[in-house]
């Protein structure tokens, strides 16, 4: 799958998305840039897998940067991460406070853990990125962010993980997402809470209005998946939005128009 990345030639203008299941993707920008958000690419034995092999290996995992969400196993994998650090000594890691503490404590070098701060843009290489919060910090044990990437003037937002409060009081939490009108969105259809269905990332999507969204969080653990087409159906009536369901380890190229 790395050879298909690096081999990948984009035009200005467009952005390769590729997808690794769960919340884990991969995008390239024209210029070249590979970086990732969430990679999981371990297998604890503990859980019950769609897929039993990872869709990468770690020494596999080439990319300039990794984004993490969240500290939590599946968005901040502790088993791959030192891996790639190893063997792929130019790799930058990013994250909330917590993320860089514990990849730290897994060896990583400190100024290879660079800690973001909610509505602080920062820029690195040809990518610009945003974190904000996506869910209540004071209702977290852990620091959630979501990511406003910017590249080739392309805006693309990933909400990692967020808690059933903010689909109760959405625009408590995504008001300043909402003003930075990405052009692509992920959003969770499934996953930690019982309680979350492909209607909640639904509404969040009619609030957002990107022009493509992208169902994420699911395919990766057996009791925790759902058929992305239930999502999908939701927007019949919603023109204006596009979902796009990428296949497991498949890419969506975005043009910007």
């Amino acid at each position: 799958m790395m050879d298909e990345i690096r081999g990948l030639r984009l035009r200005e203008g467009e952005v390769a998305i590729f997808w690794l299941g769960q919340n884990s993707y991969v995008i390239k920008t024209s210029g070249g840039t590979v970086f990732a958000i969430d990679p999981y690419l371990s297998r604890d034995k503990r859980y019950r897998y769609v897929h039993p092999e990872p869709p990468v290996k770690p020494e596999e995992f080439d990319v300039h940067y990794i984004f993490c969400t969240h500290d939590h196993l599946d968005h901040m994998d502790p088993a791959s991460l030192p891996i790639i650090a190893r063997t792929y000594p130019d790799t930058l890691f990013f994250g909330p406070c917590e993320v860089c503490k514990h990849l730290v404590e897994l060896g990583i070098r400190k100024d290879r853990a660079k800690a973001l701060e909610a509505e602080v843009p920062y820029s690195v290489g040809d990518v610009k990125v945003t974190a904000f919060y996506s869910a209540p910090p004071e209702e977290t044990e852990t620091t959630h962010f979501g990511y406003l990437f910017e590249v080739d003037e392309v805006k693309i937002y990933n909400m990692g993980d967020t808690y059933q409060s903010v689909v109760e009081n959405p625009e408590r939490i995504l008001e300043p997402v909402i003003k930075e009108r990405p052009d692509v969105a992920m959003l969770p259809i499934i996953g930690d809470t019982p309680e979350r269905k492909p209607e909640d990332a639904f509404l969040l999507a009619k609030l957002i209005k990107p022009k493509v969204v992208i169902p994420s969080h699911y395919d990766c653990f057996k009791d925790r998946t759902i058929d992305p087409r239930k999502f999908t159906a939701l927007f019949r009536d919603t023109p204006d939005i596009k979902p796009v369901v990428i296949p497991y380890k498949g890419v969506y190229i975005y043009r910007k128009s």
